[in-house]
């Protein structure tokens, strides 16, 4: 069964008798977020090795599953990267169900993808979808949540935020957290609020790799990529942040005529360029005219494409495209 967006939170604390549970989605961090909740709704934590197991290989996912609980009590097994290949073991563990439950995360499945139509399906299964928030909407959704914790946030501020965070889970609440100790119970947030209290503006080892890609310093880029698929992002959140900083510098350069200058436009925008980029973010309007801008808006669109089907090697696909752009961009500062 396919569990709606609106009983997911009830489902994770009670999940009842479900055998199967398929995580899925380009949002890594939720996923890994909801299956560790479920694993805590039937055992309270992950420390019992008699009563938990975690795998990395669905060829172990039968053995794990039917095997019994040397202290009693119903197991968790939990499958980590869970492939195509885990779809005939879990139909076999459907048709004779154990005491246990078996928890599969995975990365975006397609709606052809036989392990997510098993789980959809079946009466005894459940398919969870977690994806990153849409850009359009996460300065409401960081408003919203502020709100609950009796903290307002001007809307230049909030809008501010989104453009210096990816769309998944984890980022935007590391933020909220953040804003929330910065403000204080019943405070408020301004701008100058938000880039204060967040003062890298972002600047994680995803605008690291993007600074270097638009740059052109496709060294830098390379290993800014490394480190963030090591800290767990995922490349749709990556491509997202990149169509983001790309949509931007294609404003500013729309803007940049006879007797306007890159830096009276710069200091335009709004929200404003956190005041550190603001070198970075003037050299690649420098390095990418509108054209150049509109190709890349493209190539990143069609990555993020790439990157959501099943058989693509996205962290592989993705890094080759931002390398390709950086070193698009490394040509126009030789020119």
């Amino acid at each position: 069964m396919k569990i709606d967006a609106g009983r997911i939170d009830g489902f994770l604390k009670n999940p009842g008798n479900t055998n199967i549970i398929l995580i899925y989605g380009p949002d890594s961090g939720l996923v890994h977020e909801r299956a560790l909740s479920l694993v805590k709704s039937v055992l309270g934590s992950a420390d019992d090795p008699f009563r938990y197991a975690e795998i990395h290989d669905s060829s172990r996912l039968l053995e794990e599953a039917t095997a019994a609980s040397l202290t009693g009590g119903r197991r968790v097994i939990r499958l980590r990267d869970a492939a195509e290949s885990a779809a005939k073991p879990a139909e076999a563990l459907l048709k004779n169900p154990p005491d246990a439950m078996v928890i599969l995360e995975a990365g975006e499945l397609t709606p052809k993808s036989k392990l997510r139509a098993l789980a959809e399906k079946h009466q005894n299964a459940a398919a969870i979808a977690c994806y990153a928030v849409d850009a359009a909407k996460l300065p409401r959704i960081i408003a919203e949540r502020l709100r609950a914790e009796k903290i307002s946030i001007e809307s230049e501020a909030a809008t501010w935020v989104a453009n210096n965070i990816a769309g998944e889970e984890g980022a935007i609440r590391q933020a909220v957290e953040i804003l929330h100790l910065y403000a204080g119970p019943t405070g408020s947030l301004s701008l100058a609020d938000v880039a204060a209290a967040l003062p890298d503006g972002g600047e994680t080892s995803i605008q690291d790799a993007i600074d270097a890609t638009l740059t052109g310093n496709p060294p830098a880029a390379d290993r800014a990529i490394s480190l963030a698929y090591d800290e767990g992002v995922s490349p749709v959140a990556i491509l997202r942040m990149l169509l983001g900083e790309l949509m931007r510098l294609r404003v500013a350069a729309s803007q940049i005529g006879p007797g306007t200058s890159v830096q009276d436009v710069v200091g335009s925008l709004r929200p404003p360029v956190f005041f550190r980029r603001i070198p970075t973010f003037t050299r690649a309007l420098s390095l990418w005219p509108p054209a150049a801008l509109t190709d890349a808006v493209r190539a990143a669109l069609t990555a993020e494409a790439a990157c959501k089907s099943t058989h693509t090697p996205d962290q592989a696909y993705c890094r080759q495209m931002l390398l390709g752009l950086a070193s698009r961009a490394r040509n126009a500062a030789r020119r």
